[in-house]
């Protein structure tokens, strides 16, 4: 047998097992969205996926780690989207605009996200505090925002007191709100909030919210100016 003969038998065990482990986790997205951790079930899931629940424990070794493993992947997948999204030749104020709309839309559509991280941080995050994978994954878009600001505050066109993280948590507050709490403030203004014509407008808002944040306020940044020339005029008394 050729070397790459063997090499090609050896590799259709490796392909078949990771189809394998990706349709267990693809699975358990689902189950842990719909149900949570403590609801989620490991038969339910070897039902869903074809397998039995032997597989299960052989690719993730228990319930803990394979919960784990669905929220880096729901993470991986936001995170993937944002490094796919090409802002470095765009205006500061167009880029920071492109990443609110990308977050608003991926909230607004992925089915598991907002679920598993609305169900962790009812366990107080005790399963993500253990990942290390989800800090490295969030690194890239820190740097990507700190470079749209740097850009924007070195123009004069975005303020300069403006954190990126604090930046990103208000992002994701008005993106995740209408999302998470979609039935209970759907009762209370007796509106369906995930209505396309309403996800349109509140995407505009939510857009409009930030980019005016960011901006430099003109008529301060004039009385600045004005100050600052008025200090220049007076001459020290003799």
């Amino acid at each position: 047998m050729s070397s790459s003969t063997t090499e090609r038998a050896a590799a259709a065990p490796r392909r078949k097992g990771a189809v394998t482990r990706e349709r267990i986790l693809q699975v358990a997205l689902s189950e842990f969205a719909e149900h949570g951790y403590s609801g989620g079930r490991i038969e339910r899931i070897a039902a869903a996926a074809g397998i039995n629940v032997r597989m299960i424990y052989h690719y993730f070794g228990n319930k803990d780690d394979l919960y784990l493993a669905s929220l880096e992947a729901t993470y991986s997948t936001i995170r993937e989207r944002e490094r796919e999204l090409d802002v470095a030749d765009l205006d500061p104020a167009t880029a920071m605009q492109r990443l609110v709309e990308l977050t608003f839309d991926f909230l607004a559509h992925d089915p598991h996200f907002v679920r598993l991280i609305m169900s962790e941080n009812l366990m107080m995050g005790q399963t993500i505090q253990r990942s290390q994978t989800i800090p490295q994954m969030t690194r890239p878009l820190l740097e990507t925002m700190n470079r749209i600001l740097s850009r924007g505050q070195t123009s004069g066109l975005f303020r300069q007191d403006i954190d990126a993280e604090s930046l990103y948590i208000s992002i994701l507050g008005l993106c995740f709100i209408h999302v998470s709490n979609r039935h209970t403030l759907g009762s209370m203004f007796n509106r369906d909030l995930a209505d396309p014509a309403w996800l349109a407008a509140r995407r505009e808002t939510v857009v409009e919210a930030v980019t005016r944040y960011l901006k430099t306020d003109p008529a301060q940044s004039g009385r600045s100016k004005k100050g600052t020339a008025g200090k220049r005029r007076q001459r020290p008394r003799s």
